[in-house]
């Protein structure tokens, strides 16, 4: 299956500046998802850092079994292999990592404020650029890994996106007015996320969870979070020592969450 012309696999292995992620670098015209086709090749006992790229999915996928936007020549969708000797419990700080990766990269391409939003989106003018997808794996054998998935919206036009989508999505393109380079922003991609992970298994997750605070804009709003038929409306008072999402209610009840769907509580 060819490779799209400005993603090449070679080139990326030879420019990027990582010490694991991007060891081996798979790109691909097209594929059902990254994630899935990473976890394929985990279960194939590939090393740790292998990359799968995709020009575009067909079967893209975020959290809570969504699917994700996924045309040709205009996004980057990603997944990494990875190893980490951390429990399940732990795989949220894992997608916080990301989630600062993708902030700081993106912040290279736009002067835009770009900010978090828990536990997995990536917003500029409230709205969504870019998603994360963090898989923890356990096979028949007692193999472990993660698949850690990133999606950006990158050359998007506003008419790319179905038309539910396009009051809520947007892209580099549509808040830069230029395109972007979408081998660049891969590199840079690669780069951040090897630096952030490189730092968690070294330092912990204190220093990805202080990062993560540092680039939302959540922490003191009025927001409603939901799990299943649950649904809890409080304020976003910050992230505890394990990267879970710190709520006080309206009864002054503080209670923190290590799942769940968030949105603006525009009532109150």
């Amino acid at each position: 299956m060819p490779e799209p012309k400005d993603l090449d696999a070679e080139k990326i292995k030879n420019n990027r500046k990582t010490v694991l992620i991007g060891s081996e670098v798979l790109v691909f015209d097209a594929v059902d998802s990254t994630n899935t086709l990473a976890k394929k090749y985990l279960q194939q006992k590939v090393q740790e850092g292998l990359v799968v790229i995709a020009d575009s999915q067909t079967q893209g996928r975020g959290r809570l079994g969504r699917s994700w936007h996924s045309l040709p020549g205009m996004g980057l969708y990603l997944s990494a292999v990875l190893k980490p000797r951390v429990a399940p419990e732990h795989l949220s700080q894992l997608t916080l990592l990301a989630g600062v990766a993708a902030v700081l990269t993106v912040n290279e391409f736009t002067s835009q404020k770009v900010r978090l939003k828990w536990p997995n989106d990536i917003l500029i003018n409230g709205k969504k650029l870019a998603g994360i997808l963090c898989e923890y794996c356990v096979f028949d054998n007692g193999d472990t890994g993660v698949i850690l998935g990133i999606g950006i919206n990158v050359n998007h036009t506003a008419s790319d996106f179905p038309e539910e989508l396009r009051t809520t999505a947007t892209s580099l393109l549509l808040e830069t007015g230029h395109r972007i380079d979408r081998l660049t922003l891969t590199l840079s991609l690669l780069e951040h996320l090897d630096q952030q992970y490189q730092a968690y298994l070294l330092g912990g997750e204190q220093g990805v969870i202080r990062q993560w605070a540092e680039h939302t804009d959540m922490f003191g709003k009025k927001v409603r979070i939901t799990r299943g038929r649950e649904s809890i409306t409080g304020t976003a008072t910050g992230l505890d020592s394990w990267g879970n999402l710190l709520l006080r209610t309206e009864t002054g009840e503080e209670m923190a969450f290590d799942s769940g769907e968030v949105s603006l509580d525009l009532s109150g």
